[in-house]
């Protein structure tokens, strides 16, 4: 892939954000739209094409393609609806069955309930067999185009395969090989045809005739990134069901990765400090990360921005071409006074080099240090999930990269990085420091704490205190859609209900929330840690949309819209409700997307997406959109919280 490749998804962001939304026609949002799902900016396509239907309401094409880029961001139930909607307003087209059938393939992949998968898996097939069907006509009429014929037939043999229902799993993939071979001698060959003839030898079973294809495919000039790695996801599903093992790591090793690298490592020394990485180490480091990045095959980098091996790596990734993702703990300003200019020379300069060519930057929060170390933990499982979030698109599992002397470290520091790393993934890839160190001819490495500036900040509080007190919590906003149409009689029995059930879930938990507030139909809820949060969460969508409210309600049906963020709080005396509260603008935005949460859902932020992306496993999310928040709070990423595997899930 050549560096112009690779820094392209940077420059369709700044695309996007100089493009002219109240003017372009259709075509314009769907070149731009199909350029982002090229390189693996699912989510970001799914926006464009949003956006544009909002001007171009009934353009099926736009339909489609936000359709697809959910599928590709991991969202297939998000994309059955738009899907269906269409096939019910007469769209039957192969495109539309495809991809629906495409969508349904993927929720039988997720899928837990063996009911559910089973049911998903024969949606699938016919609409796949839908879409063939409809080929096959067309052909008969004169109007042939074995391009569309192969796709949804590779696609029946695929779930028959997975179905273990092998004789039609054969009779199709055969089928399927026989139109691309007949494309090839035509010369009319492509990156999918020849995919998809590589498909079918696998699903036969002829493995090195598969290889093969599937080598010749990703060398083809129109292989794209998210192409490849769709094929690639499929292969290893194939793969995986046959006994012999060996057959798995050979379809691994005939595709590329994107190569996704988060990385994380010791800050330069303090001048007059201990040794642990002096200022003249950085030549042999950057060195060791160079080769650590050519080895690893990184095109895609994560990390925070301190001088030292922070800005190494992104300096590195910036001139392999390649992508920069930048998370900062806290306002800028304070940032480069804690961990930037710390160490003196051109650190600074060199931060503002990096985020100047910055793929995305993210901040945890926009407001000030305090003292507050946790905001660099907290920053660190932010950025980690980020990265599990775009394998998780491409089916790839990211790597860390630290530069390190294996001792724990202080509080967000490298070692407690890399335990959170390999209790969620893999074993990172650690770059000795104290082998630079003996290169450098030192006698002696010393551990040496990082000695962060506290701001000179400071906010007015609450209560007696001058100095804010601040912590990182996960806040939960509800509220009973349904409650204005309870008669006034009816209200008081209602809110015991409410009240009474939810007590009960809160007593049930391992930890309940530090702060619990209602009023009326509304509930608002702060908790130390995010698994409970989420338990009460799931816990209070069930309880409403699953329950039988016949007795407050003539139709039995009352849902609740719940919304979860997460990030630092401000901890206060209410001299009002004469106890502590919870302030801040992380709060805030927890309460506005409350407002705008689907009947029956859960919506939660992109932080919060993250941090389930890194370690929460009995929990899911589909992306809902790039959404605008009540009361004018800004437009924000947002996310439908579930349960893996769509386990609570009925299928209508």
């Amino acid at each position: 892939m050549s560096q112009l490749d690779r820094r392209r998804t940077l420059s369709l962001r700044q695309q996007w954000r100089v493009f002219d939304k109240q003017n372009s026609a259709p075509k314009s949002y769907l070149d731009l739209c199909g350029r982002m799902l090229q390189v693996g900016e699912f989510l970001l396509a799914h926006d464009v094409a949003k956006e544009g239907l909002k001007k171009h309401r009934s353009d099926r094409a736009l339909s489609q393609r936000a359709a697809h880029a959910l599928c590709k961001a991991g969202s297939p139930m998000m994309a059955t609806k738009i899907l269906e909607d269409l096939v019910s307003s007469g769209v039957r087209d192969v495109e539309t069955q495809s991809l629906l059938a495409s969508a349904y393939k993927d929720l039988c992949e997720y899928s837990t309930d063996p009911n559910n998968k089973n049911q998903y898996a024969e949606l699938a097939i016919f609409r796949y067999k839908e879409a063939f069907s409809a080929q096959l006509d067309a052909s008969e009429s004169g109007e042939e185009n074995l391009e569309s014929q192969y796709y949804p037939c590779i696609n029946v043999a695929f779930m028959h395969f997975v179905s273990h229902n092998l004789p039609k799993a054969h009779k199709y993939a055969d089928f399927a090989r026989q139109i691309c071979r007949t494309i090839r001698e035509r010369g009319e060959g492509s990156y999918w045809s020849q995919a998809t003839e590589a498909e079918a030898c696998l699903l036969l079973g002829e493995v090195d005739a598969s290889l093969e294809a599937y080598s010749l495919a990703v060398g083809m000039p129109d292989a794209q990134p998210s192409h490849v790695a769709s094929t690639r996801k499929q292969a290893l599903q194939i793969a995986s069901l046959y006994s012999d093992t060996s057959i798995r790591e050979k379809v691994v090793g005939s595709f590329p990765v994107l190569g996704i690298v988060a990385c994380s490592g010791h800050v330069i020394d303090n001048i007059g400090g201990d040794r642990r990485f002096p200022p003249e180490a950085e030549k042999i480091a950057k060195q060791r990360i160079e080769d650590a990045l050519d080895e690893m095959g990184a095109n895609c980098g994560y990390s925070s921005a301190a001088c030292g091996t922070d800005i190494l790596f992104l300096e590195t990734m910036i001139e392999r071409g390649g992508e920069t993702h930048i998370f900062l703990p806290f306002a800028k300003d304070e940032f480069i006074e804690t961990s930037v200019r710390r160490s003196g020379g051109d650190w600074v300069s060199r931060l503002e080099m990096v985020l100047d060519h910055a793929t995305s930057v993210h901040y945890v929060t926009h407001e000030g240090y305090y003292g507050d170390d946790s905001l660099f933990t907290f920053c660190n499982q932010v950025m980690l999930g980020f990265a599990a979030m775009r394998g998780r698109g491409l089916d790839e599992d990211p790597r860390l990269l630290v530069f390190w002397d294996r001792k724990p470290g202080s509080v967000g520091g490298t070692g407690e990085l890399v335990e959170s790393w390999k209790s969620a993934f893999n074993e990172p890839v650690v770059i000795d420091a104290n082998e630079v160190l003996t290169n450098l001819g030192s006698a002696k490495t010393t551990r040496v704490l990082d000695d962060l500036k506290t701001s000179s900040s400071s906010l007015s509080a609450f209560g007696e205190s001058t100095a804010p007190s601040r912590s990182v919590k996960t806040m939960i906003f509800a509220d009973v859609a349904a409650f204005s149409q309870i008669t006034e009689e009816l209200t008081s029995q209602f809110v015991a209900a409410f009240h009474g059930g939810v007590s009960e879930m809160i007593e049930k938990l391992p930890i309940g929330p530090s702060f619990v507030n209602t009023w009326g139909d509304s509930f608002f809820a702060v908790f130390d840690d995010l698994e409970n949060a989420l338990k009460l969460a799931l816990g209070m969508r069930d309880y409403f949309t699953d329950g039988n409210w016949s007795e407050w309600l003539p139709h039995g049906n009352m849902d609740v819209r719940i919304s979860m963020h997460a990030g630092p709080v401000y901890e206060e005396f209410d001299p009002i409700l004469k106890k502590r509260n919870f302030f801040g603008t992380h709060v805030n935005q927890a309460a506005r997307i409350e407002p705008i949460v689907l009947a029956g859902s859960v919506f939660v932020s992109e932080t919060v997406a993250a941090l389930i992306s890194f370690g929460y496993d009995e929990y899911d999310f589909e992306y809902a959109g790039n959404l605008d928040l009540a009361k004018n709070y800004g437009t924000y990423p947002v996310y439908i919280l579930q349960r893996k595997g769509y386990s609570d899930m009925e299928i209508d």
